[in-house]
């Protein structure tokens, strides 16, 4: 009887034990693997748990490719696609307009460029009223001294723009003569001076354009004035700075000039010409005489 006591008490404690440690497990079953199903052949893992634990904040981002809802795709912000071009470089600077002067591009002043605005008259030149041409002083083997020759054409172009009407100060924007026209007395002498001087199959044209204002302010009508003209000459694609010593008058809507130069061959990479027959020195006269008509 003793002994079945002894027994009962003794399980009776084993069964109070066992029920407190059911407490502890159901508190401690939060934080430790969930119990595996039977007969599953794999262990439970606290990977799995620890999924389930709320994250804690870290100081760095995240490198998991997980997209959060209303966050952008980390391939789309990485796409190229999505990178803005940049900006084209011709966008950037403002074509330059094809409607830019050539009376700018040719250097002359603000007063020029205005040409046909208010207060600016333009005259160009009548080419069956004006003529330019050379004088030059030439040797021939059987004759002795000095002689002339000349050369003239009419084919000679361009305009002249004053600060104003009534007014002969002003610029020449553009004047160009034909040489290949040019004519004298010597068909040898024109044809060498062509062909081999000037090589105008190559370079056809003496070109002159103003560097500057020059010419009184204002004149009397039919008033001759006496000035200067400075600008830049080019001859057989030599540019050489130059000085016209120029008389004009204006009558009416009519300018009336004539202006000379000296001028030395060898300044512009010419040879002076140099025949059998005679030969030509290196300096000669360029003289022009001028109509231009007002262009209205």
């Amino acid at each position: 009887m003793i002994l079945r006591l002894l027994l009962i008490f003794a399980l009776s404690i084993l069964v109070t034990g066992c029920g407190g440690g059911s407490d502890s497990a159901a508190a401690t079953r939060v934080v430790s693997s969930p119990p595996t199903p039977a007969g599953s052949p794999a262990p439970s893992t606290p990977t799995a748990m620890i999924a389930l634990l709320a994250p804690t904040a870290s100081p760095l981002p995240s490198p998991s490719p997980v997209v959060v809802a209303g966050s952008p795709s980390p391939v789309a912000a990485a796409s190229p696609a999505a990178i803005a071009p940049p900006a084209s470089p011709a966008a950037a600077s403002a074509p330059a307009s094809p409607d830019a002067s050539p009376v700018a591009a040719a250097g002359v002043s603000a007063t020029a460029v205005a040409a046909g605005s208010a207060g600016v008259a333009r005259y160009q030149i009548v080419q069956d009223k004006s003529e330019a041409r050379y004088r030059a002083r030439e040797t021939f083997v059987n004759q002795p001294g000095l002689a002339e020759a000349v050369g003239r054409t009419n084919e000679i172009d361009g305009d002249i723009v004053m600060d104003g009407p009534g007014q002969l100060r002003g610029q020449i924007v553009g004047m160009r003569i034909d040489l290949r026209t040019l004519v004298s007395d010597q068909t040898r002498r024109d044809n060498f001076i062509k062909q081999n001087t000037l090589q105008t199959a190559q370079f056809p044209y003496a070109e002159f354009r103003s560097n500057g204002p020059a010419g009184p302010g204002s004149v009397q009508p039919g008033q001759e004035a006496t000035f200067q003209i400075p600008g830049v000459m080019t001859i057989k694609g030599q540019e050489r700075p130059i000085v016209w010593e120029a008389r004009a008058k204006l009558d009416g809507t009519t300018l009336v000039g004539v202006a000379t130069a000296r001028i030395k061959l060898t300044d512009f990479g010419l040879e002076p010409p140099r025949l059998a027959i005679l030969s030509v020195e290196d300096e000669m006269t360029w003289e022009i005489d001028l109509v231009a008509e007002l262009d209205v």
